[in-house]
């Protein structure tokens, strides 16, 4: 028989080591509810961490799109309203690889007066992944060839670019850029306001060869204005970029059409004076004079001349923006009188052959046609326009004449597939190029839009104010 006082010790530690075991067990389920709290906390939290990530790089993904869509075409935008892309009835675009959706649209700006203005788009992309959804609202801008001061596609070589040279607007080249100076320090250096060249191209100075800096070390050449160069890009850009000139060649060839719409589509002439807002035209020196009358909405010529140059020069002022191409040789005969971009003009000559100063029969003997379809190339020349040659070159007919050194000036810009011969140190033409600041916004009619597209601002999850994303709210 167990003594009463065992049985009492015994129970007595049954009891604490139930309440112990109660005690752990309580302890225990608070930590496991705990446990699974903060595993439930970060799990939801991962979960939107992942999923407002996935939605800002589905939107950033659509916005992408529709600017690579943009850069395919020549053409702005037509109209102001906005649209999806691509242009459905759903307007969802399901993202492969993100396994994301985004509606994208774009919508080019509204209260542009000019018509030839280079407008901007805003492209709004909404991305939804999973349970989030997030908004990019982002303003692109198009470069434009007309923009340039100066634009080539294979070099600009050594000689243009040295002591004196001034040219006070974008200069760009494909290829590759020479630099030279003969001055002691930098006081008269070449000067280009932006200049930029791809990584298939480069900067080259004549003493130390190729370099990414505006004055290379041991270099005498200090390209201005040195300090904004310092900055870099886009007033230093030595691997912007490329331009695809066949694609600007192939947008002009394609306006044979719409000249042909206007009444514009010129044949068989040899002779043109541009008088005032009249195209004035003959095919040979004793045959009739025709006529073109030209405004707001005949601001097109196309004149098919084939292997024969047309050549042209100006009577009065032109007052209204005009493009005039041709499908061959373009040879100036006299100054050409334009107006500014975004005022009376701009005016633009495009040659799909060269552009070529044509010669003064009073150097040669050569008989002339009669007043006022005479050439008068005697001197310096005026062109207060923008001309453009993409496949082609602007180069002077003779080297030796005009006998002294005269001065070809451009008001406007020059774009041209490669830099031709404008004479010697002592006869010829030295090129000067006066750039037109309206060119920076402005172009001329039915010229195209690059494939770059510039970004000018970004935002993520803007505010529409209650609007709906595809309204019209730019």
């Amino acid at each position: 028989m167990t003594p009463s006082f065992l049985c009492g010790k015994s129970g007595g530690r049954r009891g604490a080591a139930l309440a112990v075991v109660f005690l752990v067990t309580v302890v225990m389920s608070i930590l496991v509810a705990a446990l699974y709290i903060l595993f439930s906390g970060n799990v939801k939290s991962f979960e939107y961490a992942r999923d407002r990530t996935g939605a800002r790089y589905t939107a950033e993904s659509g916005a992408r799109m529709a600017v690579h869509m943009l850069s395919t075409e020549t053409w702005m935008p037509q109209g102001t309203e906005p649209f999806f892309m691509p242009e459905d009835s759903s307007g969802w675009i399901l993202m492969e690889g993100i396994q994301g959706r985004a509606l994208v649209v774009i919508d080019p700006r509204n209260n542009v007066s000019n018509p030839f203005a280079i407008r901007s788009v805003q492209i709004r992309s909404r991305g939804a992944f999973q349970s989030a959804l997030t908004d990019i609202k982002t303003n692109y801008s198009p470069d434009a060839p007309s923009r340039y001061a100066l634009l080539v596609d294979r070099a600009i070589p050594r000689g243009f670019f040295e002591d004196g040279r001034v040219v006070d607007g974008p200069v760009h080249c494909n290829g590759i850029i020479d630099f030279s100076s003969v001055s002691s320090d930098s006081s008269g250096d070449p000067y280009a306001r932006e200049a930029s060249t791809t990584s298939e191209g480069g900067f080259r100075f004549a003493d130390v060869g190729f370099s990414s800096e505006p004055h290379p070390e041991g270099s005498s050449v200090w390209v201005q204005p040195y300090r904004r160069h310092l900055s870099g890009a886009p007033n230093w850009a030595p691997i912007a970029s490329e331009i695809d000139f066949a694609r600007i060649e192939q947008h002009f060839r394609d306006l044979e059409t719409v000249a042909n719409d206007m009444g514009t589509l010129v044949t068989g002439v040899k002779r043109v004076i541009l008088d005032g807002n009249t195209l004035l035209m003959k095919a040979a020196n004793q045959g009739p004079i025709s006529s073109i009358g030209l405004g707001p909405e005949r601001n097109l010529v196309v004149i098919m001349n084939g292997a024969m140059p047309v050549y042209i020069k100006s009577g009065q002022p032109t007052t209204i923006p005009l493009t005039i191409i041709t499908t061959g040789n373009v040879n100036l005969s006299g100054s050409i009188r334009g107006g500014p971009a975004g005022g009376a003009g701009p005016l633009a000559i495009v040659s799909l052959g060269d552009i070529v100063i044509a010669t003064d029969p009073s150097y040669t003997g050569e008989t002339d046609w009669s007043p006022p379809w005479d050439i008068e190339t005697e001197g310096n020349l005026s062109v207060q326009a923008y001309l453009a040659a993409p496949s082609g070159k602007l180069r002077n007919e003779s080297l030796i004449h005009p006998g002294d050194l005269s001065y070809l000036t451009i008001n406007g810009g020059l774009m041209q597939e490669q830099m031709g011969s404008m004479g010697t140190t002592m006869s010829g033409y030295r090129l000067e190029i006066e750039y037109d600041e309206g060119l920076n916004s402005v172009m001329p009619p039915f010229f195209p839009i690059l494939e770059n597209w510039v970004m000018t601002s970004w935002l993520e999850d803007p505010d529409y104010d209650g609007m709906s994303i595809e309204a019209d709210q730019y």
